[in-house]
């Protein structure tokens, strides 16, 4: 018996805890952050841009072209220094066709730097349009800049795909 009356006692004690209404406890109900966003019907769509500025457009087409002829040299001597390589392929380490090797392959590199440089200005040039476009409320601009880009780094990535496979060549 004083089992049970003890257990009822706890029991007691334990839910008069939870039924208490005393105190200042944080409201369940939905915060406003944790709603969904609700559109302003009356706010206006975003202005659609065809064109860039005359500067970015000046900026952008010099970077495209810089990296255009970069990559067309690179071209022109990429037979070359495969032959360079493949003529160092089995050659000791500090031979002198081991060597030839490597310096074709890092003039190469520097040959193609133009390229890489094109690739870093249009970023910047991305962000500076996306930086435009987002205080003006616009949108448009950047995807004339990032189909450029993308030319760019398709022919950046080629390059850096050769000169890896290279160098896998004459390891």
């Amino acid at each position: 018996m004083k089992k049970l009356s003890a257990l009822v006692t706890i029991i007691t004690v334990t839910l008069s805890g939870c039924a208490m209404q005393q105190g200042d406890f944080p409201s369940l109900l939905k915060r406003p952050y944790e709603s969904e966003p609700v559109m302003d019907a009356a706010a206006a769509p975003a202005t659609v841009i065809s064109s860039l500025t005359a500067d970015l457009q000046g900026r952008l087409s010099a970077a495209v072209t810089s990296s255009g002829a970069a990559d067309d040299q690179f071209q022109a001597r990429l037979p070359v220094v495969k032959q360079r390589v493949d003529a160092a392929r089995d050659a000791a380490v500090s031979s002198e066709s081991w060597v030839v090797a490597h310096m074709e392959l890092a003039a190469l590199e520097i040959q193609r730097s133009p390229s890489v440089e094109a690739l870093a200005d249009i970023d910047a040039l991305y962000r500076e349009q996306l930086e435009r476009e987002t205080e003006a409320d616009q949108i448009g601009g950047i995807a004339i800049i990032a189909e450029r880009r993308d030319w760019v780094k398709a022919q950046v990535d080629r390059q850096q795909s050769e000169i890896e496979a290279m160098k896998n060549r004459l390891r």
